[in-house]
């Protein structure tokens, strides 16, 4: 399967490629649900899977995307509900 993918800086400095496993919205607001890219493959493993803001708005070209970190644990908690809530439907 063909993902886009982004390339995110770490805490540490260093620089990671992420797959965009999903695009979905909470409260009107975007959302991106992220997998880490190791190998050319996608992990799946809980602590490479990243769900950040989509702040890409229409002055945005058609090639830039604009992704922000979530920045209380409770938005997280509750978009990561959310997330879990939509998939069980």
């Amino acid at each position: 399967m063909e993902y886009e993918v982004v390339i995110l800086e770490l805490d540490d400095g260093t620089e990671a490629e992420f797959a965009i496993l999903e695009n979905f919205q909470v409260d009107g607001k975007k959302y991106v649900l992220l997998g880490l890219v190791k190998d050319d493959v996608v992990t799946d493993d809980e602590e490479d899977i990243l769900f950040m803001r989509d702040e890409t708005d229409d002055t945005c070209g058609a090639e830039e995307i604009i992704l922000t970190m979530i920045e209380t644990d409770e938005e997280y908690d509750h978009v990561v509900d959310e997330y879990v809530k939509s998939c069980q439907e």
